[in-house]
């Protein structure tokens, strides 16, 4: 997506949001600007971040066509990505549930876990 698309989608995602959430993404919104994520067969990908929200940001996934948070360690680069398939509106309106329930609220990705994992469908003694 180009930056000029970018901004009629986070245009009309603000247009959506109600008072709060509107608050909260003026206070954590940034310049939309783009930062790597390094995937775990080594390819490096660009994504466009446009929110920074303590050791999160709000980006948008070009590959799922849609906002989520990921996490990052560095800046400029994204360590582990989300879903990315939500409206902005929605994805600041999980940020607000986890400020006022003191959790994640949603569904969060992350990457393989390597190793083995027990059948499930084989029966386990008790």
């Amino acid at each position: 997506m180009d930056e000029a698309a970018l901004w009629d989608s986070i245009n009309a995602g603000r247009d959506r949001m109600n008072f709060a959430q509107k608050r909260l993404w003026d206070a954590i919104r940034i310049n939309p600007e783009r930062w790597t994520h390094i995937s775990a067969n080594e390819a490096e990908h660009s994504f466009w971040v446009v929110a920074l929200i303590g050791q999160n940001v709000v980006s948008y996934n070009d590959f799922e066509h849609g906002f989520d948070r990921s996490t990052f360690i560095r800046f400029g680069e994204i360590a582990e990505l989300g879903w990315g398939q939500a409206d902005l509106d929605a994805t600041v309106q999980d940020i607000l549930n986890e400020l006022e329930f003191g959790h994640p609220t949603t569904s969060r990705v992350s990457a393989p876990q390597p190793g083995e994992f027990p059948d499930p469908n084989s029966k386990i003694d008790r």
